[in-house]
């Protein structure tokens, strides 16, 4: 089991990271830490695997938070999930080890690339020797790119799929998805087909007295 830690000071945020994770068996979220007191105080109390952070932390900053867990020799996997995109920054935090770098708003199919990849990566770490064809495995993992069907847009993808799993509470139709993402009902109908292809959304059909079938969707509860 990876212990994992979130580092994320907007509470809304931090619950839906750690619902994504949910779906996976062999991963635990220890904590939620919001600034870099609360990361080294449960550094020193668990041995983490994998931290998932943000940079923009109040006052605390992710990528200097990172500099210091190197600093400590913690070799602790990290992804970021941010809304920076300064491509200087991005490169200091892979510099210091940071294995991918998401930017909000993201979807669970772009979060699940990464955490296979942090699995794979440790998977062949598990051995004490590697060959040369383990080696090249474990780098060409950072290469792995999510593959989407013909016609579907990741970034539409990711904006429709946050705003459902933020109100996850409700059944939504494709007529008032349009008023609340501006987006024509003919292309939603093409994406909430496509989400639960991939078991993201429950589809229920309601018959009505009258008139044509009407599908309404609402996002998992895990």
């Amino acid at each position: 089991m990876y212990k994992v830690l979130i580092v994320e000071d907007d509470p809304m945020v931090a619950s839906i990271n750690s619902i994504f994770l949910e779906k996976y068996s062999n991963l635990e979220v220890i904590n939620i830490a919001k600034n870099e007191e609360e990361v080294f105080e449960i550094l020193e109390k668990n041995c983490i695997d994998l931290i998932l952070c943000d940079v923009y932390l109040g006052k605390s900053n992710g990528i200097e938070i990172l500099k210091k867990i190197r600093s400590k020799g913690i070799l602790t996997d990290i992804i970021f999930i941010t809304a920076l995109n300064e491509s200087n920054k991005i490169k200091e935090a892979v510099a210091f080890g940071a294995i991918d770098f998401l930017i909000k708003p993201y979807n669970q199919a772009r979060l699940d690339a990464a955490i296979g990849k942090f699995l794979k990566k440790n998977e062949l770490l598990i051995k004490t020797t590697m060959d040369q064809e383990e080696c090249d495995e474990y780098f060409s993992s950072d290469s792995n790119q999510t593959e989407f069907p013909k016609g579907i847009n990741e970034k539409t993808l990711e904006k429709i799929e946050l705003f459902l799993s933020e109100n996850r509470k409700k059944w939504w139709n494709a007529n008032k998805l349009s008023e609340q993402l501006n987006i024509s009902t003919v292309t939603l109908n093409k994406y909430l087909k496509y989400l639960v292809s991939i078991n993201k959304l429950t589809v229920n059909t309601s018959y009505g007295e009258v008139g044509r079938p009407e599908n309404f969707y609402k996002y998992h509860n895990k």
